[in-house]
């Protein structure tokens, strides 16, 4: 069943309508962090240079730092300090990239959810959305455990190794119950939060893969949609065989 729902997903997402969809709030996402990051890396080499030129390091408490005022005198040290700067800057972008294209695929969701309802899953009920106040709230307690969860990690950040990683726990949370409540609070189906809680561990598998993903530059920030119309298959195909199932024991009773 997983591999004809990958199938399905597939099929669908390489139509116009869906790659229309996976691209715009790529553009816009891509568009607009990528010119606060090319802004601020310029801004911050042109510091560089001028205080290498210039002997002047204000910004820098030069009695409390000598020897690092020294080495920002060599040209070989900013562009290792810009290398650094570029790929923790790379890393914060995609991470924030990928946050900002859930919450702007989220709003997408409910017309993905109706396209992939009209072409294979009519017979399924849908039911009424959660209300404008309702969803605010929730997203709110997300994001609310979201920061609980990344203040409980800073301090393992001080750890080599483990710093990397552990960053991406709290993000890996904010992006599972931000997608999966996206999908129940859009009126999937009547039985939506059930078939979740029924397959969580492949759900969990699902989308740590689907996460890893994201986190490779651009590729995430275009998947994104076809994360919602493979979750939107699976949950409504399970749907379809509890209904099936419901059907035959009451003709049997």
């Amino acid at each position: 069943m997983h591999n004809s729902t990958l199938v399905k997903a597939s099929k669908d997402f390489f139509t116009g309508k869906f790659l229309f969809l996976s691209l715009a709030p790529f553009v816009v996402t891509v568009l607009i962090l990528g010119a606060f990051f090319i802004y601020g890396s310029s801004e911050f080499l042109t510091l560089l240079q001028e205080g290498s030129a210039s002997g002047d390091y204000s910004y820098i408490d030069e009695s409390a730092y000598p020897t690092l005022t020294y080495f920002l005198g060599f040209t070989v040290f900013h562009w290792l300090i810009m290398t650094l700067f570029v790929l923790l800057g790379t890393f914060g972008v995609v991470l924030v990239s990928l946050v900002i294209a859930v919450i702007t695929v989220g709003f997408l969701t409910p017309h993905i959810i109706d396209a992939v309802r009209k072409k294979n899953y009519l017979h399924v009920k849908k039911v009424n959305a959660d209300g404008l106040l309702f969803s605010l709230w929730s997203i709110l307690k997300i994001f609310m455990k979201f920061i609980l969860l990344m203040l409980c990690v800073l301090p393992f950040l001080l750890l080599p190794f483990v710093n990397f990683f552990i960053l991406q726990l709290p993000f890996f949370y904010l992006f599972y119950r931000l997608m999966m409540y996206d999908l129940i609070s859009s009126g999937l189906c009547v039985d939506a939060e059930h078939i979740v809680k029924e397959n969580r561990l492949y759900l969990f598998v699902v989308m740590a893969i689907f996460f890893f993903l994201s986190l490779i530059p651009l590729l995430g920030l275009l998947l994104q949609v076809f994360f919602v119309i493979y979750l939107s298959h699976f949950i409504l195909n399970k749907s379809k065989s509890i209904e099936i199932v419901s059907n035959t024991n009451i003709k049997n009773s």
